[in-house]
């Protein structure tokens, strides 16, 4: 693989502990500095290939893409592999000189069973060092791959949060890929502790690195509110894939008694999925065509919908480490969220955020009752902003990541 350093010992190693950075806890929680790579600069640049299904929409694919944008050029040579097609994203990624492309010769049309041959194929034309995969499939083929390739370093972050699967395939294929990964990585305590259990592994096996968000401008776009027909009404927002997991047709029913209970309030859905016809059909049944809007998908909804939202509404089912919570957390925004993920662990309840039990629509109204008051609003969304901006922020993910690849290239000395 070249010469990137000598690796005084092998961290991967069961039984090591991590190194400190890697694991980002809860407060207490200082936030760490911007680029702070002291240590020694390989004789040349780790390459590093994040590997991941496709790059449509979604957290993991966020985190993806932030990283091949942010990471350290002086230090990493950065491509991006997907093994199914590029989506939206990856296209941007490309256009923007980012290294993004598909598995070479790989059969759209039908399954591939020499996919795990032709992953192998560009990790060797292209020298890379580090494979950090994103997503079963392509951890999957990085665990094929390192097989036959023993030098070969593999970073798997989990994205998925409600552990175990009710696929017992899929837990199996998973389960038995992970043994073979240098670094394993949860984005959330909380899953964490699931999949240690799930898989049962040893404390010493997983990590945790905090999902991050580059900050985006901040402006109140009134040709939403205009398009959405809310007025002077309080705009009561969610972005989310329409599927179960979002309990949005939680959504429905409290909107519903809100308006019943004399709460002014528009609420506005903001996505698109499999479930829009029988949520459609949902709003309906209880009249609500006036009350909340499906805006179905929108480009860049974390810069162009959410700046105008009055609150943020998340009923999820479940959640491993919400980017959509971070959205409207680095926007000042106001968030009523179900105790579910590591959500409990981001917002602190009563201070920079309201927190329910998922399922709980009592509770759910109430507190969205509560943010009719335009002062709990504003120091709500105020200190979610400074949370925010203390640990969440894209430096804070990036520079974890970095130190994961580091150590792993041997390129790490003690005073880093």
């Amino acid at each position: 693989m070249g010469d990137i350093g000598s690796t005084a010992r092998d961290l991967s190693a069961p039984g090591l502990a991590y190194a400190s950075g890697v694991t980002c806890e809860p407060a207490p929680m200082k936030a760490q500095p911007t680029r702070s790579l002291t240590a020694v600069k390989p004789a040349r640049r780790i390459k590093v290939m994040l590997a991941i299904d496709g790059l449509a929409l979604g957290g993991a694919e966020m985190v993806v893409r932030d990283l091949a944008y942010s990471l350290d050029r002086d230090w990493f040579d950065v491509s991006v592999c997907c093994t199914l097609g590029l989506g939206a994203i990856g296209e941007k990624l490309a256009a923007d000189g980012i290294d993004a492309f598909v598995v070479p010769g790989r059969h759209q049309d039908r399954v591939d069973y020499l996919t795990p041959l032709k992953f192998r194929r560009v990790v060797k034309d292209r020298n890379v060092d580090i494979v950090h995969s994103h997503a079963t499939a392509a951890l999957l083929d990085a665990a094929a791959c390192k097989l036959t390739m023993p030098g070969l370093k593999l970073v798997h972050t989990f994205h998925y949060g409600n552990y175990p699967y009710d696929s017992w395939r899929h837990h199996v294929m998973e389960g038995m890929s992970a043994r073979i990964v240098n670094r394993l990585i949860a984005v959330g305590l909380e899953q964490r502790r699931r999949i240690q259990a799930c898989y049962r592994l040893p404390e010493s096996r997983i990590g945790t690195v905090w999902n991050g968000l580059m900050v985006q401008p901040r402006e109140a776009d009134v040709t939403f509110r205009r398009d959405v027909g809310t007025g002077d009404r309080l705009l009561v927002g969610t972005i989310a894939k329409l599927i179960e997991q979002k309990g949005l047709e939680h959504l429905l029913t409290v909107a519903r008694q809100a308006r019943d209970a004399g709460l002014r309030a528009q609420f506005v859905i903001v996505g698109d999925g499999p479930l829009r016809g029988q949520l459609e059909q949902r709003r309906r049944e209880l009249d609500l065509d006036d009350t909340v809007v499906i805006a179905g998908w929108i480009p860049n909804a974390a810069t162009r919908a959410l700046p105008a939202f009055d609150v943020f509404f998340q009923p999820s089912r479940w959640e491993a480490m919400s980017i959509a919570i971070l959205e409207a957390m680095a926007n000042a925004k106001p968030i009523v969220a179900t105790r579910v993920g590591d959500n409990p662990h981001v917002l602190e309840d009563g201070v920079s955020g309201l927190l329910v039990d998922s399922g709980d629509v009592p509770a759910m109204v109430g507190a969205l009752l509560r943010m009719a008051d335009r002062n709990v609003r504003d120091t709500l969304g105020h200190a979610a902003h400074q949370r925010f901006q203390q640990h969440f922020t894209l430096d804070h993910m990036t520079h974890a990541y970095e130190r994961v690849y580091r150590e792993l290239a041997g390129a790490v000395n003690d005073a880093s």
